[in-house]
């Protein structure tokens, strides 16, 4: 029995222990003893007031009855509900009773092999059992009960138990159940719990519970402590974050936590919708560049056999221009002989002419002729064919004037002699003209050949830079295609990326938000009424400002 007693010595401290409270801090331990079947039997509340300060005198708050000082002389005065005690510095411990129903009391249900029956009952009969404990309460009001049940040591075998275990300690068995009473039930959370035995005669006496939502407010206060943060703004701007995501919208700014989320989300969505656009402009660029190699390589394979069109034909060119140029040149080798021989020719006739002239007799006439040259004779012949036959005077008809026949011969006779000299000058002008005609074409056949040389060494080298133009165009079609399907390739996989992420963020933000809509704000709701339930919940009254903890110690007598 003793180590049963320092069990539930144990368990009250536990239950009772809490971070230090400010000063004044009202202790309630409210003892109950109650029957099976719920019936309160008496309620002693013992109070201590904590005087942190060393205060002279401490007021308080109470509905107690029957106060006694349990801790000292201190003195107090009662004046409907304020009492005032004398405290000298010291704490104040004092006791007192009520009629007001607990906060919570446990309730006992027994059933033996299927019919519910007393703990009297038990003790006479053998049969399967189901002992199972609940916790109704006057309010709801979130709080931690364990209960200790000391086991017989005979007539209890086949434990099976929910939200509960079996201690032992010096062959004494002490059944330990607990629940979380007064908590929301999407918490599933154990509000009972149950112990299935087999039973022979077992004689179940009584068992102790302890009971307190102090631990919830301690945890309630440390969280409102720590948070820096306005959960239902922190709540909304969340399912803000998440509706946007999943309708692939621009994410909105926001101030909580997740502030910078939003900003690195956009940022990488914007830098897909980049990737993406890039990747469609180089894909763009690289069929471009394809369809512009394809149409290089076709102009370059043109090229080739343009080329080697123009190489067969310089090469045909140079051979007739050098035949040519061979031909015109023997043909000028001869010139300066052909000149030679006309001019001689020419001064034969001359000389034949001045001698005709001298002895023509014409000195004797009255006309006196200048030697005959290639230069003169035409100025010569024409001045005397005037002087033998003048043109008419004026008024003359000259139809009736006759020439003499001597005269008349002369003048016949010059005329010719001028014809044979204008025909032999013409022949020897004509036969210069030839010969620097062909002097010219055989310097210009030469050029020819010459250039056409040129042309066929300079279509040579051409016909041979276009083949590996065209080689090389061929080779940059080949290039810019397989970068033109690459471009492709990176475009469409891109693309897939940049769907691939959104759908994942429209999947996630999808089965996020029902969390931020619903279980967020049920989380919310459940720690805000659980915290406004707890907060400074106690057994008796108290002060404004005056902080306190309560634990119930509820012994429950089985028969």
């Amino acid at each position: 029995m003793k180590k049963i007693i320092a069990l539930l010595l144990s368990a009250a401290m536990v239950l009772g222990c809490l971070p230090a409270l400010a000063e004044n801090t009202k202790h309630e331990r409210v003892y109950v003893a109650a029957a099976a079947d719920g019936t309160v039997k008496s309620i002693t509340d013992s109070v201590r007031l904590e005087n942190t300060d060393g205060l002279d005198e401490i007021l308080d708050r109470t509905l107690l009855t029957g106060i006694r000082n349990a801790g000292g002389d201190e003195s107090f005065t009662l004046t409907g509900e304020d009492l005032t005690w004398q405290a000298n510095g010291k704490d104040i411990i004092y006791q007192g009773t009520s009629d007001k129903m607990p906060a919570i009391l446990p309730a006992v249900k027994l059933t033996l092999d299927g019919s519910e029956v007393s703990f009297t009952d038990l003790k006479d009969r053998t049969g399967d059992a189901v002992l199972t404990v609940t916790y109704p309460q006057t309010e709801k009001l979130p709080a931690l009960a364990v209960t200790v049940l000391p086991l017989p040591e005979k007539g209890v075998t086949d434990l099976k138990l929910e939200n509960a275990a079996v201690l032992s300690e010096m062959g004494q068995q002490v059944l330990v159940g607990w629940a979380v009473p007064g908590a929301d039930e999407k918490l599933n959370l154990p509000a009972s719990f149950t112990a299935s035995f087999h039973a022979e005669h077992a004689d179940l006496k009584w068992m102790m519970t302890f009971s307190t939502s102090d631990p919830v407010d301690a945890v309630c206060r440390e969280l409102d402590q720590r948070m820096d943060l306005d959960l239902h703004t922190e709540t909304e701007e969340l399912r803000l974050l998440l509706t946007a995501m999943q309708n692939g919208e621009e994410l909105p700014e926001t101030t909580g936590k997740t502030r910078e989320i939003a900003p690195k989300i956009n940022e990488l969505n914007n830098g897909l919708t980049q990737l993406s656009d890039g990747a469609a402009s180089l894909a763009d660029g690289a069929s471009q560049l394809h369809s512009g190699t394809t149409e290089l390589k076709d102009g370059a394979a043109k090229l080739s056999g343009g080329a080697a069109s123009l190489t067969a034909g310089a090469v045909i060119s140079e051979a007739g221009a050098k035949a040519l140029d061979e031909g015109l040149a023997a043909l000028t080798a001869n010139s300066e002989t052909l000149n030679s021989g006309a001019e001689a020719l020419f001064a034969a006739v001359l000389d034949s002419a001045n001698q005709q002239l001298a002895a023509a007799g014409l000195e004797a006439a009255g006309i006196k002729l200048p030697e005959l040259t290639a230069e003169n004779y035409a100025d010569v012949l024409d001045g005397v064919l005037a002087q033998l036959n003048p043109a008419p005077k004026e008024g003359d008809s000259g139809k009736d004037k006759a020439m003499p026949a001597a005269v008349q011969a002369a003048y016949e006779s010059l005329s010719a002699l001028k014809g044979q000299l204008d025909q032999v000058h013409t022949f020897v002008t004509g036969l210069k003209a030839y010969t620097d005609g062909a002097a010219q074409a055989s310097a210009g056949a030469a050029t020819l050949h010459t250039g056409l040389t040129q042309l066929r060494e300079g279509a040579a080298a051409l016909s041979e830079g276009a083949a590996k133009l065209s080689d090389g165009a061929a080779a940059a079609d080949d290039g810019a295609s397989q970068v033109s399907s690459g471009a492709d390739s990176l475009k469409n996989g891109t693309k897939t990326l940049k769907e691939t992420i959104t759908i994942a963020e429209k999947a996630a933000a999808g089965k996020l938000l029902p969390y931020a809509e619903n279980e967020l704000a049920d989380a919310l709701r459940i720690y805000e009424e659980t915290r406004d339930s707890v907060r400074d919940c106690g057994y008796d009254l108290r002060p404004e400002g005056m902080k306190a903890d309560t634990v119930y110690v509820i012994r429950t007598d089985l028969y």
